[in-house]
């Protein structure tokens, strides 16, 4: 059996968790694309459940309103 997966988020300034000043500018530039690449995944998945929703007033929403199920996003 695998163990469960665990997520840690970190609060800190970039500075403040040592990271190196040629790293900086990429690490941003990445921080920027998976932001705007959860924003529009997210945008998404809401207009998806939306049309559903209106296709077919009985789907199942609250089987996809778990954590698991974002977590897999």
């Amino acid at each position: 059996m695998e163990p469960a997966l665990k997520i840690i988020a970190v609060k800190s300034s970039i500075t403040g968790i040592g990271w190196k000043p040629q790293y900086l500018l990429p690490l941003k530039t990445l921080v920027s694309i998976v932001h705007i690449l959860v924003t529009h995944t997210f945008a998404f998945l809401k207009y998806i459940f939306i049309q559903e929703l209106e296709n077919n007033p009985a789907f199942a929403l609250e089987d996809f309103a778990n954590v698991d199920f974002y977590s897999e996003v």
